[in-house]
């Protein structure tokens, strides 16, 4: 099977199923709650990271370890085709922005054609997931409110024809989380550019030959910030909105979510729905949304993957990994998995866990693999 779609399971299997996450890393909160819903469904299978690094706590703390070549680098992919061919893996999650563009260059597809459910945008809908600048052209299109998002070169018109004393957002244009962000006034603009150029990269992770014309300049929008997920199944047709989760964001530090609180999401539904029409998505949206003083919600960053927020609605009840899986088993999944108590308020904590892999397995390796530690 191609297009947006997982494999045609049996709606009701119960035969052990295997969960792929890519690039977790630092993440292994997301290796729990896969198989905390493996569990929950009913199902007997395991949880398999794949990563570069042969330290990273998310192949410590998964059922096995693989080590695979860096997503940008050419083995990527013939390492991927071959390790699924032989393991027909379940599901296929990754949180990795590069990836994700990997992914969309054909690689999915073939993933898919092996029987595995690949988590995604669309093969219209990863060029304005990926760039900030497209996403803001593309939402306005569809009818989705964005603040006004020029490219580094042109920093100028957008600062001429803004009010005196309005304030501006940097960052690169196909950045994640906090990459090359600065918040300047019109005086300090210019320099914020020019310092977010010097680390910007291109949609495969690359240094960007046209350095200014990898950022972005905002004006920045005053209101109530939130952090919004939409998820959507693995069914026809794609892009239909099965669920939304928000918070409202409390506290913000080193541009990540630090605690925030679980609101009500009927009144970002309607946008999301618009997005996932647009984009259609499989998996969860991460939305960044701003409510002005006059009640509009205002679209800041979009991507298509479980964001750093998604453990927050976790934590009030909601389940998105076993609403996935479910979904890429071809159930109909229970709508209940994504309900969650609102007015929960929750932060995020520091911890240390043990990174070290005794012995994992490689992407080369002919005989299967090893567990990790």
């Amino acid at each position: 099977m191609t297009g947006t779609g997982g494999p045609t399971a049996a709606p009701g299997s119960a035969g052990p199923v295997t969960v792929v996450l890519g690039s977790a890393g630092r993440r292994p909160y997301l290796v729990e709650a896969f198989r905390d819903a493996v569990r929950r469904l009913g199902l007997a299978g395991e949880v398999v990271a794949l990563e570069q690094d042969p330290a990273s706590p998310a192949l410590a703390a998964a059922d096995r370890g693989i080590v695979m070549p860096p997503c940008d680098h050419e083995t990527y992919a013939p390492a991927m085709e071959e390790w699924f061919g032989r393991e027909r893996p379940t599901l296929f999650v990754t949180v990795d922005d590069v990836e994700l563009q990997v992914l969309s260059e054909g690689l999915a597809d073939r993933l898919r054609a092996l029987g595995c459910a690949v988590a995604g945008p669309g093969p219209a809908g990863q060029a304005p997931s990926a760039d900030k600048y497209l996403m803001a052209r593309f939402l306005s299109r569809v009818g989705v409110s964005v603040p006004r998002t020029v490219l580094g070169s042109r920093w100028q018109s957008l600062a001429d024809d803004a009010d005196p004393g309005t304030a501006f957002v940097v960052k690169h244009r196909f950045g994640s989380g906090s990459s090359g962000l600065r918040l300047t006034r019109r005086r300090g603009l210019a320099d914020a550019v020019e310092r977010a150029a010097v680390t910007a990269r291109d949609a495969h992770g690359r240094e960007a030959l046209r350095a200014l014309d990898a950022v972005v300049v905002q004006e920045r929008l005053a209101g109530e910030e939130y952090g919004v997920d939409g998820v959507f199944g693995f069914g026809r047709p794609a892009g239909v909105l099965r669920g939304t989760l928000a918070r409202r964001k409390l506290r913000i530090r080193a541009g990540q979510t630090d605690r925030a609180e679980t609101v009500d999401p009927s009144p970002f539904a309607p946008v999301v729905a618009r997005l996932g029409a647009a984009l259609r998505p499989t998996g969860l949206v991460d939305l960044d949304l701003v409510r002005d003083h006059h009640g509009v919600l205002w679209v800041l960053d979009i991507n298509p993957r479980f964001g750093g927020g998604y453990p927050f609605s976790h934590v009030a009840g909601a389940d998105a990994p076993a609403f996935l899986l479910a979904s890429a088993l071809g159930r109909a999944p229970d709508p209940a998995l994504l309900h969650y108590e609102i007015g929960v308020v929750a932060e995020r904590v520091e911890e240390v866990r043990r990174a070290e892999v005794r012995a994992v397995g490689r992407a080369s390796e002919e005989a299967g693999t090893a567990p990790a530690a």
